[in-house]
């Protein structure tokens, strides 16, 4: 951490083999990691009296993701009132609307959806890792980070095609454009949009479709919904990076939502304890988190709090895990360039070796 320089290359990730390498390297003083616990228990183990110090990348990394969490929980924020919804609405008013919906009868994919987020929480909210999640329950591992990262059921439903259903929206004042102009069939302007650079499916395109032939209504001239990653982005960047319209955006999605002006203060907060290096100031971070109330803010910081010392260490010593992560770059571009075809010895070679 001190010359750059690289010093190893272990052939995986777990506590095992970093262990026996500390083991047969003694003296180590300070260890700089990411949130891994494998790294965590490894430490402890072979060298329980270095200073472990959590990587502050990935600090805010963690928090930017709960964020996305906590905003895609109160999605229905992110549109601004129109004529037909004012914002000032009662909530008899609202109740009214949601009795006059329809129930559908909750079908096998809802109920194993259901059983699934719950199994998947129970073990990652008691901080055990994504891959040995994946091999108690038997699922994929994208499956489960799915589940894990989903604060509720249906937000991991939503994850499903997501980037396709993203990409649609780019389409939008176009389809609606030519909706009002009298063309409302699917698979032509699904032809129309390929030509302009779509690549979805008409699938697609007719789902985004279906609540505007359901209203009964002209489809509005320009969607004034956010997208839950631009919510985050607002959230989370620095107020100085902002301009006057993506900082009036932002103002307005806050007042829209007290939940998600509660996620703010604790990022603005944490962003402030991080760059002024007051790691003291973790324990009432950890307590104004938990009284959100908002669970994936509530799931980081019991997080973090099972990796108290090491993200305070993070968060007050000048020591991080930037010179890693560079290097950690490059070996992954040292492997692409081997195809696959190397194996660990050329490679633990070529990253140490090699300019």
């Amino acid at each position: 951490m001190e010359t750059g320089e690289r010093v190893d290359v272990l052939p995986d990730r777990t506590a095992e083999t970093l262990t026996t390498w500390l083991n047969a390297h003694p003296g180590v003083e300070i260890v700089c990691r990411d949130r891994a616990s494998a790294y965590a228990e490894a430490v402890r183990t072979a060298c329980p009296d270095a200073t472990q110090v959590a990587d502050r990348f990935h600090l805010w990394k963690n928090l930017c993701e709960t964020v996305e969490k906590c905003v895609a929980t109160h999605r229905s924020c992110l549109a601004e009132a129109t004529e037909d919804t004012p914002a000032d609405a009662t909530d008899e008013q609202k109740t009214a609307t949601r009795e006059e919906v329809p129930v559908r009868p909750e079908g096998m994919r809802v109920i194993r959806r259901r059983e699934r987020h719950a199994a998947v929480h129970a073990l990652y909210d008691k901080g055990v890792p994504i891959q040995a999640i994946s091999e108690a329950l038997g699922l994929d591992r994208k499956t489960v980070t799915r589940y894990a990262h989903a604060a509720t059921p249906e937000d991991a439903s939503l994850a499903t095609g997501s980037r396709r259903q993203g990409q649609i929206h780019a389409y939008s004042p176009y389809l609606h454009r030519r909706w009002n102009e009298g063309c409302t069939d699917a698979t032509r302007l699904h032809a129309e949009i390929a030509e302009l650079g779509f690549t979805g499916s008409k699938r697609t395109v007719r789902r985004h479709l279906q609540d505007i032939r359901a209203s009964g209504k002209p489809a509005p001239d320009k969607p004034k919904a956010l997208t839950v990653r631009t919510a985050t982005w607002l959230i989370t960047s620095h107020p100085d990076h902002l301009d006057d319209s993506s900082a009036l955006k932002l103002k307005k999605l806050l007042a829209r939502s007290p939940e998600l002006d509660a996620v703010a203060a604790c990022v603005r907060s944490f962003a402030a304890m991080m760059t002024e290096r007051r790691g003291g100031d973790l324990e009432n971070w950890l307590t104004s988190a938990q009284d959100t109330r908002m669970k994936p803010l509530q799931s980081l910081a019991r997080g973090l709090r099972q990796d108290f010392d090491a993200v305070t260490a993070g968060l007050t010593l000048e020591w991080n895990s930037g010179k890693v992560e560079g290097n950690v770059n490059r070996a992954k571009r040292i492997k692409r360039d081997g195809y696959g075809r190397a194996g660990f010895d050329l490679l633990r070679r070529q990253i140490l070796l090699a300019d």
